[in-house]
This record gives C-alpha cells, sequence and structure tokens, in this order.
C-alpha cells in the first residue's frame, strides 16, 4: 500500500477541502471483524419475522441463520415480544456478541451484521467481539425498508402493487453503492478500503485482495455498508488505530451521495498520512449514531427510539459516539442515558432498568448458549447503580428516564457539569 509521507501538503490541502482530523485516547489498537453470520436462539412468537433480501419473509425460529448483508429481525411493538440472536467471532473461536430485540411498544430491528433500531440490548467488547469498529443505531422509520413492512403485513399483495414495488425498489437499487475496509490480522496494521462498487461482495472482494495482495498477511472485514448517490445529506468518517495507541476519527463535512467517493479518497489519504492503523470508514446520515466499545470491558448498551429519536442507555462498560454532531466522538460511561441532539447524557434510573422484564431476559442464563455463562455473569455484576437522588430543595428538576412501558425514574439534580462524558 502506498503511504503519503508529505504530511505538509495534506494539512494545506485540508483548509480547502474542510475534512477536519480529531485525535482521542479511547481507541486501542486491536483489528476488529465484521461477523460472518448471525443465529436466532429464540423467537417469542409467529409475529417475529425473519426478513431476507428486500422482500422475502418467514416466522423467525431458533437455528436459523442471517449470512447476507441487509438480512434482518424484526419484532413487532408488544409486552411480549422479542427474539435473542447471537453473533459468533470465528477468529477468536467464541461468540462475538448477544443481541435482544424487544420487547417494547414500537418495532424493534436487528439487521445483519451491525445496525439496529428500536429498543435492543446489544452485548460485547473490542477485543474479540463482532462489530467493534461500530454498531449503528437508526431511527426505526429508517430500518426497514417499505417493501419490507408489506412483507411482514400480509403476503397476498396486487400483482401490479407488487410489480410496481419491485420496479421502485430496483430504481432506487440502482442508485445505491457500497463500500467495504478490510484490516490485516498481522501487527503492521495494514488496511484497505473500496467503495463506490455495485455490490457488497465486490467492494468486500476487492478490498480484501488488495489488503492481502500489499500485506502478504490475511485481511478481515472490518466494516461495511452502503449509501445512495442522491442522499444530500450524508457524513463520512474514518476511524483507526496509531502507533500511538490513540485513535484517528478523520471525518469530511456533510455532503450530498455524489461526493462520497472524493471525499473517502480524501480521508484515505489523511489517515495514511499520520499513519493510521487498522482504519475502517463509515457513512451514515444526521439522524444515526455509530457506537463502539470505548475499551476491552464487557459492554451493554439499550438502544431506543422515542418520538423518532436516537437513544442510548449505557447499562455496563462504557462507549464511545460518533454522530454527525459529535464527529470526534465522545465517551459515554455506565449509569448515562444520551440521546441524539441532547448537550449532554443524563443519569439512569439503574435499579429500576435492572428488574424490568427485558434485562432480565437478556440476563438469564437459560436464555442463551452455555459457553456465555461467565459472561452473562459478568454483565449482571458490572451493571450500572443508580446514583443518590437527594431531595428537590427548589433547585433544577430532577432527571427523568422513561422506561419502554412509562415507568418513570431518574438521578438527581446534583449531577456532575458534564456527567459521564469524557473526551470532549
Amino acid at each position: 500500500m502506498s503511504k503519503t509521507n508529505n504530511l505538509t501538503q495534506l494539512k494545506s490541502a485540508t483548509a480547502t477541502l474542510v475534512v477536519p482530523l480529531y485525535i482521542l485516547a479511547t481507541f486501542t489498537t486491536s483489528s476488529a471483524e465484521v461477523p460472518k453470520t448471525a443465529v436466532i436462539h429464540y423467537a417469542s412468537d409467529p409475529g417475529v419475522r425473519l426478513l431476507l433480501g428486500a422482500t422475502d419473509s418467514m416466522v423467525a425460529k431458533p437455528g436459523q441463520r442471517m449470512q447476507q448483508y441487509k438480512d434482518a429481525v424484526g419484532v413487532p411493538g408488544s409486552k411480549k415480544s422479542l427474539s435473542r440472536l447471537s453473533l459468533p467471532n470465528p477468529t477468536h473461536n467464541k461468540i462475538g456478541a448477544l443481541v435482544q430485540a424487544g420487547p417494547a411498544p414500537v418495532s424493534s430491528v436487528y439487521t445483519f451484521p451491525c445496525k439496529v433500531s428500536g429498543s435492543v440490548y446489544f452485548g460485547w467488547r473490542k477485543q474479540g467481539g463482532s462489530c467493534s469498529h461500530g454498531l449503528w443505531v437508526v431511527p426505526v422509520a429508517s430500518q426497514l425498508h417499505s417493501s419490507k413492512v408489506r412483507s411482514l403485513a400480509s403476503k397476498n399483495t396486487h400483482s401490479a402493487t407488487a410489480s410496481k414495488n419491485l420496479l421502485q425498489a430496483q430504481a432506487a437499487t440502482d442508485l445505491v453503492r457500497y463500500y467495504c475496509s478490510t484490516v490485516t490480522t498481522s501487527k503492521i496494521g495494514e488496511w484497505i478500503t473500496s467503495a463506490g462498487l455495485p455490490s457488497l461482495e465486490t467492494a468486500c472482494q476487492e478490498s480484501t485482495q488488495k489488503c492481502e495482495e500489499t500485506t502478504g498477511s490475511k485481511c478481515l472485514v472490518a466494516s461495511l455498508g452502503d449509501w445512495s448517490v442522491n442522499d444530500p445529506n450524508l457524513a463520512v468518517s474514518m476511524q483507526c488505530g496509531s502507533n500511538q495507541s490513540s485513535v484517528i476519527s478523520a471525518r469530511t463535512r456533510q455532503g450530498n451521495g455524489s461526493l462520497i467517493d472524493r471525499l473517502l479518497s480524501e480521508i484515505t489519504q489523511m489517515s495514511q498520512a499520520v499513519r493510521g492503523i487498522n482504519c475502517a470508514a463509515s457513512i451514515y446520515h444526521p439522524n444515526e449514531v455509530i457506537v463502539s466499545p470505548s475499551n476491552d470491558e464487557l459492554t451493554l448498551i439499550q438502544t431506543n427510539n422515542t418520538g423518532g429519536n436516537v437513544e442510548i442507555n449505557v447499562l455496563v462498560g462504557s462507549v464511545n459516539i460518533v454522530s454527525v454532531g459529535r464527529t470526534s466522538g465522545f465517551k459515554v460511561d455506565k449509569g448515562f442515558r444520551y440521546a441524539l441532539g441532547e448537550n449532554k447524557p443524563t443519569p439512569l434510573d439503574c435499579d429500576r432498568i435492572f428488574k424490568s422484564q427485558p434485562v432480565q431476559e437478556f440476563l438469564d442464563t437459560a436464555n442463551w448458549p452455555q459457553e456465555v455463562a461467565g459472561e452473562l455473569q459478568s454483565y449482571r455484576s458490572g451493571f450500572c447503580k443508580s446514583r443518590e437522588r437527594p431531595p428537590n430543595n427548589g433547585g433544577g428538576g430532577p432527571d427523568i428516564w422513561i422506561d419502554p412501558f412509562g415507568g418513570r425514574g431518574g438521578g438527581g439534580s446534583d449531577r456532575p457539569t458534564r456527567p459521564g462524558v469524557s473526551g470532549q
């Protein structure tokens, strides 16, 4: 792989290209791997559907696997409907992540390999964890294409309507471009990103082949995704390790989909110039966030969707969250909730959340393969604790956490100036 060594020229160019560079101290330099499959362990009822591709839908059942990009499990809004899945990590010969979608008042979706919406519990770690380079959290409405929603409701669609839907889906597909980042498994930390290709398979095949030819080492897929060339508002970022064990996150300003190839190329050159290692690209929308464990501790989050706004509850460990508004990323510790668009995280009512049905379902060792029993115990012992809540004696009102079915609770008004946050 060619390396750009004239950093002075690149810095001069960025004044014109408006591509800022950020340095964070919350990232480890180990490679991350996108899972090759997801396994369904439990589906509560026939309303939980396995969605294959754009139109195929069937009842989700234990033992089924997702292996194609954008396959998904959809859980309807209900107090009882839920599904549990695991993401094996073949490199480390163990389970890399645990996923529980639902129950919640809104529909919840896990889309293979690393995207969720609605109320989803996601447990993983940075070292040996699937999706450790980033879990996409998106609003419910943007997770399922309209064709998939219709397939959940009924298979008896009128043929003319079905044909029209297929034509519309094909037209949309023609505007989609794919990207794929691969990183080497060796200590040299090389990487390649291929982008702007007509299929994910082509992008990953090209990226892997170039990476392995350049390094002479095996390479793994670290991040992947797509975008529409007609999208008016996107952001591009690159997360890398460095020789100083910090993360370099180079991000373009927002641009339309037709500019992504050029902007990603500019970020790649910057990352090469500062000798970033194991770099992985991300392309995302303003209403989405990218969440990753901030260290190698077990990490458990719950995602929520309130009024179309994405929320992240950090229950175990700590996470780094990247969004269009926070392109340099920031760390949120356990016991805090972050809502997209808010200035700072707010304390959670950890005691109430711990006792809730969804959390107890997740922590029950009988609900998962025996090999993760020890991890589940660690999740339980590492679960956040509620902060002390002194009486409200005329100060600001207490922070309120609203659980999925209307429970209330929250931390006191004596919270730190910027609670639960570092790396500002």
